[in-house]
């Protein structure tokens, strides 16, 4: 009889166990097609503050919220979370699960357990997974081995493993109802840079400037019909966990209707699209953010020196080349003055049969109204220099005299003025020179030397260094 009791107590207790876990309520789930709305703000490197809205049929009292759709490289102790301004919602536990389903992880829940391999008749081979150490280690009928014939088939799927990124909240509700629940976290796995077109004119002095942004979205995760938001400058970030965003004041606009709108945002720049778009995982986007037309731009040729050949190291000859760049005002009056994001600038030419050309690119920091940019495109091919130290001698224990011979010859149909560069040690003065020297800085000494149309121009001078 007693033990009849201890049996029926015993399924009993099952029984009610079971009825609680059936009566427990499931989370409530919240995946993308819950957006409302979504902005995304992208700084340049590697960091993006998401804001997303989501509609949810809210509960009363405490629930679990499963909020799905998140970046696989979100930051989760920057996550802020509301829903309304009336206080009835309060988030009392996270957890960022990333636990993610794969053959492995699913493998590696396994090990000590019994499994089976499906054979092409039906039949089952059943064995132990023993290890996953470097791929998975089997017992088959008492002997170890590494692989078995036929599909393997598992009983089912081990608990906690999760199909996608997810945040689960532990949250309470004071009444139920539908509501809309904000979300801000910072992701890292995307960035931006500004790509220009700069295409000039047959007499390279006019050109017209085409700017794009590249956004990179390599953070595991998507956002359709996002409101997209860029960032312009060098924010700090303090590793291993990004900042968090400031907030924003706007000082200025300035833009297309369509396109982006430029503002001021504290010591950055903010760039606004006027026009949702969506930023797929593993995408790189262009879009579109100027046009410019009939910028004023100069051309130059420099040569630049070696302090190891100025300080009689070495060889006392040396044939460098001659570098060449394009340079504009960044200002209205030019057809521009706008705010420059960093990027890579591309220059082009045109050939005679006017088919575009490459002539060189270079990357340009971040420039702000009324700078000038300068970008170095390569060497000049019809123009050679020979530099040659003509003469070094001691006239004291510190003080030293050189001499130099700059030879520029041209090859082109058109006169070039050439900037030649020269880096001067110690405490030094112009004895002597062909043409009129330049002082840069305390240790830069310079000269514009012309030459003309298939000429040849020898720049000599000499100099006294106290050491």
């Amino acid at each position: 009889m007693l033990r009849k009791l201890a049996v029926f107590g015993c399924a009993l207790g099952l029984a009610t166990a079971a009825a609680a876990a059936a009566a427990e309520p499931g989370p409530v789930v919240s995946g993308e097609s819950a957006r409302k709305g979504v902005d995304v703000t992208v700084y340049n490197h590697d960091l993006a503050l998401v804001r997303e809205t989501r509609a949810m049929d809210m509960p009363e009292g405490e629930f679990r919220i499963e909020f799905r759709d998140v970046p696989a490289r979100i930051n989760p102790v920057t996550l802020l979370v509301t829903a309304g301004n009336d206080g009835r919602f309060e988030l009392l536990e996270q957890n960022y699960e990333f636990d993610l389903m794969s053959r492995e992880r699913i493998l590696e829940k396994y090990v000590g357990q019994d499994i089976a391999w499906i054979q092409e008749d039906g039949s089952r081979i059943q064995g132990t997974l023993l290890g996953m150490n470097g791929g998975p280690v089997f017992r088959v009928g008492g002997e170890v081995v590494f692989d078995v014939p036929g599909r393997m088939a598992l009983p089912a799927l081990p608990a906690n493993l999760r199909d996608r990124p997810t945040l689960a909240w532990l949250a309470r509700s004071a009444r139920r109802g539908a509501a809309e629940l904000e979300a801000s976290y910072v992701t890292q796995g995307m960035s931006w840079q500004a790509d220009y077109v700069l295409q000039l004119d047959e007499a390279g002095k006019r050109a017209d400037l085409q700017a794009w942004v590249s956004v990179d979205n390599r953070s595991g995760g998507s956002f359709a019909n996002a409101r997209l938001l860029l960032v312009a400058g060098d924010v700090n970030q303090v590793r291993p966990e990004p900042a968090m965003l400031m907030s924003m004041e706007r000082v200025m606009k300035s833009g297309a209707a369509d396109g982006f709108v430029q503002e001021s945002l504290y010591d950055y720049h903010l760039y606004t699209l006027q026009r949702p778009t969506t930023l797929l995982d593993n995408q790189i986007k262009q879009i579109a953010l100027f046009d410019a037309s009939g910028l004023k731009v100069e051309r130059h040729y420099r040569l630049s020196g070696q302090t190891h050949f100025f300080r009689g190291l070495g060889r006392l000859d040396d044939k460098p080349d001659v570098e060449v760049s394009y340079s504009w005002e960044n200002t209205a009056k030019n057809a521009l003055g706008k705010p420059l994001p960093a990027g890579v600038v591309r220059v082009y030419g045109r050939s005679s049969a006017g088919g575009r050309q490459l002539l060189g690119e270079d990357r340009i920091g971040h420039t702000p109204v009324d700078e000038t940019v300068e970008l170095r495109v390569g060497n000049a091919f019809d123009i050679k220099a020979e530099r040659v130290r003509t003469d070094s001698r001691k006239l004291a224990d510190d003080l030293y005299r050189h001499s130099f011979a700059i030879t520029l010859r041209n090859h082109k149909n058109e006169a070039v003025a050439v900037e030649v560069i020269e880096p001067v040690g110690g405490f030094w003065e112009i004895n002597a020179s062909s043409l009129p020297p330049r002082k840069i800085d305390a240790s830069t000494l310079a000269f514009t030397v012309p030459v003309a149309a298939n000429g040849q121009t020898v720049l000599t001078y000499t100099v006294d260094v106290r050491y």
